[in-house]
């Protein structure tokens, strides 16, 4: 387990504009994929956001997440969930209305200051659940913490499927709330699901090993990342992985 996270945190992408920097991560589970066919993945990205100075960086609006075309969504037969089923609700409450749909699973860290008091750190949990909006497939993040009181928000990413390298787009725009007292220190998600329908096992996401025939590796581009802040820059990273054609 440790192995894997040195591996993942060597392949992290810097980005940076002036003083302000945002650590990309992320990758694939199982890197050993079939050439033809899919097979289950679990897709995870991070950022994490700090300035040089140490002064709280610009509030953060947008996350957009490109997901290279070797990667299919499955959505037939998924619960979905609507946003007010969990809105103010507490992750338990969010489960218990909406766990049939529930695709993935994360964590976020604020750096939260008030006047004249020293600033502290506030962390919670984020449920990601299948979603839809006007017709159109989403992803309905529950954000929810504890610290100092407890405080739950929704992010809602709309899912694209552009044509080109990157087949699966995630885009979100963050409310002002998540930054009114501080800002966002670091973001996480982990995408995975499989369940039955009509006596079939589906998966969330699955993908295969784009690797040329005669070779065994691949090198592609995993994603494309990006974040915008309220002061008008957006720092982007591609990041590249390895996979395995299985044998």
């Amino acid at each position: 387990m440790l192995a894997g996270l040195g591996a993942l945190v060597a392949q992290a992408e810097l980005s940076a504009s002036g003083n302000l920097f945002v650590t990309f991560n992320g990758g694939i589970t199982p890197t050993a994929l079939p050439r033809q066919g899919r097979a289950p993945v679990t897709v995870q990205f991070s950022g994490k956001v700090r300035t040089l100075s140490g002064q709280h960086p610009p509030p953060l609006r947008q996350i957009v997440l490109k997901l290279n075309r070797h990667g299919h969504l499955d959505l037939r037969g998924l619960s979905v969930c609507k946003q007010l089923e969990v809105a103010s609700s507490t992750t338990k409450e969010a489960l218990e209305k909406c766990g049939n749909a529930l695709v993935g699973t994360g964590a976020y860290i604020t750096r939260v200051s008030f006047p004249e008091q020293p600033s502290y750190a506030s962390h919670g949990r984020i449920l990601a659940f299948n979603s839809r909006v006007g017709g159109k497939p989403a992803i309905l993040a529950h954000v929810y913490g504890k610290h100092p009181a407890p405080v739950a928000y929704t992010i809602l990413f709309n899912i694209s499927r552009p044509s080109g390298l990157y087949g699966t787009e995630l885009r979100a725009q963050l409310p002002a709330a998540l930054s009114r007292h501080g800002y966002l220190k670091r973001i996480s998600l982990r995408f995975h699901r499989t369940y039955a329908f009509r006596g079939v096992t589906h998966s969330y996401l699955s993908a295969d090993c784009p690797a040329p025939t005669g070779l065994r590796l691949a090198s592609f581009n995993f994603a494309f990342a990006s974040m915008s802040f309220a002061d008008g820059r957006t720092l982007v990273a591609t990041l590249t992985r390895t996979c395995e054609v299985a044998e």
